[in-house]
């Protein structure tokens, strides 16, 4: 399978593109990871088994901080 990513289109939409094609990225989607649209100027990338992220139209991605219960309290 090829890689996959997300970019910005000029018209200001986000996009999911094949990263063969040329396209600068500003995310390159992992195995199993799918997006959704936040708003206009977010994207929000979830994995399986990871926390989600935030990705930004500068490049910059946030990882959420996940608040399940670790089995851990005292």
């Amino acid at each position: 399978m090829a890689s996959r990513g997300l970019y910005k289109a000029t018209d200001g939409s986000w996009r999911q593109a094949v990263a063969s094609k040329g396209i600068p990225l500003l995310y390159r989607l992992k195995e199993g990871e799918r997006w959704t649209l936040l708003d206009g100027n977010r994207a929000m990338v979830v994995h399986p088994s990871r926390p989600p992220k935030i990705v930004r139209p500068d490049g910059r991605v946030e990882e959420i901080a996940s608040n399940a219960d670790d089995g851990s309290r005292s």
